[in-house]
């Protein structure tokens, strides 16, 4: 965000007019909308820019989905690439890093259908947990031993009221 021209927010209530036209003459189409003593920044933009940004994530997903269709394209470009943008991917098996494609592709289709992120940053987050699990030898081991019965009730966690 630091390439956004920036505005306060009282620039924005005291001078709407002018500030409207600063953001129409930004090459990125937005502004940054600092609020003093806030912990969120705001970032303005037009209906417009809105959706072309997601006209753009929409045609990313279908070529993403393409190339997932095509089993040889998918296997060589996962296995190719799939570690470039997710490092931690690498400790993933072959297999278990196709899967993770397919459902990146999958909740990007569905995320972007109704303009939510919260599902593909969720899915990426339980992806890479899995990883560190395979990066860990002893962890593994722990997790993928064959029960050893029944370790009894678990007690019920303490409230936090």
């Amino acid at each position: 965000m630091a390439d956004l021209l920036e505005v306060t927010f009282s620039d924005l209530l005291q001078r709407p007019v002018e500030t409207v036209e600063k953001l129409k003459s930004t090459r990125r189409q937005a502004l940054l909308v600092r609020r003093r003593g806030a912990e969120d920044d705001l970032v303005l933009t037009t209906v417009a820019q809105t959706s072309e940004n997601h006209q753009i994530l929409v045609l990313t997903v279908r070529v993403l989905r393409a190339v997932m269709g095509n089993p040889e394209t998918r296997s060589r470009l996962v296995l190719e690439m799939l570690p470039q943008v997710f490092p931690w991917s690498a400790f993933l098996p072959p297999r278990a890093r196709d899967e993770f494609a397919q459902e990146l592709v999958d909740m990007l289709d569905a995320s972007a259908e109704l303009r939510v992120s919260a599902p593909v940053l969720t899915l990426i987050t339980q992806w890479r947990n899995t990883a560190e699990i395979y990066a860990d030898p002893e962890l593994l081991a722990i997790l993928t031993s064959p029960e050893r019965g029944d370790f009894g009730p678990v007690p019920r966690p303490p409230t936090t009221d």
